[in-house]
């Protein structure tokens, strides 16, 4: 069962919660940041009753299923049992703002994750409604949605510092590159060609892109002699392995583990070891320095 969003949600304030305790922080806010210790502390001992108290009566909350729960009653009974498929777990609340719609009305949004004990998080973007009553504030209408899917192109964004040109010489031969966001800025580009001295000798294409399926970056390289190749990158800091297989003109198969590593905005390096040819070892080839090209 899911934790439901009584379980994600911070807490109505306490009667004075709107006491003036900083000039540099609202009072509003500095109240409902003591409040959500508070319900941290609640949630951990795992005290059903005493978190349904700080809703009214008459409270209506909307899960992130879409499910209405009215009444105390009903979302105390959706905490119970949300406790008892969860024992262990631990609740962190993030405040984005509190503000006041009215002196006895308030309007609070944050985002809160539950870790379970078996290390699973279940995160919740809320808006909690309150009314002051009998001289306390609780909570009248609480609603639960679920956090955005990251699009492909913020999941791309941790690469978004090799859009520009770059360039790279080893002798007579020098390799140069230019990554671009393509159209709709979902996938990122690169155009290569090497030369030997004036003559451009080969020419090659890359996409990058966000894997939904898999959840990973992949990259899909082509070559203008007819070869291609498909990479997997995974992150370590600032270094990026890419596990590369592909496939030569004459049907020969290739593997790689290429790593590169940002040094700075301006440079980073690139090697590739692992490499293989049909299965068979092949030498590694050394550490490049890569530089960015001047105004770009």
């Amino acid at each position: 069962m899911k934790i439901t969003s009584a379980f994600v949600t911070v807490v109505a304030f306490s009667g004075a919660a709107f006491a003036q305790t900083s000039e540099s922080v609202s009072p509003e806010k500095a109240a409902v940041l003591e409040v959500d210790r508070a319900y941290e502390a609640a949630f951990a001992k795992g005290d059903a009753t005493a978190l349904a108290a700080f809703f009214a009566e008459d409270a209506e909350q909307t899960t992130e299923q879409g499910t209405l729960l009215r009444g105390r009653t009903e979302i105390e009974k959706s905490i119970r049992a949300g406790l008892k498929d969860n024992q262990g777990a631990k609740l962190a609340i993030s405040l984005d703002s509190v503000r006041l719609l009215a002196p006895e009305v308030a309007i609070e949004k944050g985002t809160s994750t539950v870790t379970a004990k078996s290390g699973e998080t279940s995160t919740s973007l809320y808006t909690a409604v309150y009314v002051k009553k009998d001289g306390k504030w609780k909570i009248s209408q609480l609603t639960e949605t679920a956090v955005p899917d990251a699009t492909p192109r913020e999941q791309l964004a941790e690469l978004e510092w090799l859009v520009g040109a770059w360039s790279e010489k080893d002798g007579d031969t020098t390799i140069d590159s230019k990554v671009n966001w393509a159209r709709g800025g979902n996938f990122l580009t690169r155009d290569m060609t090497v030369k030997r001295g004036d003559e451009t000798t080969l020419e090659g294409w890359q996409i990058i892109g966000w894997d939904g399926a898999e959840g990973r970056i992949r990259s899909w390289t082509f070559d203008s002699e007819g070869a291609f190749s498909e990479g997997v990158w995974t992150r370590s800091g600032n270094s990026w392995l890419v596990r590369d297989s592909g496939v030569l003109p004459d049907g020969s198969r290739t593997t790689s583990d290429q790593t590169i590593t940002k040094s700075s905005a301006e440079k980073y390096t690139w090697d590739a070891n692992n490499r293989t040819l049909n299965g068979d070892l092949q030498p590694s080839i050394g550490r490049f320095e890569i530089n960015r090209v001047k105004g770009n």
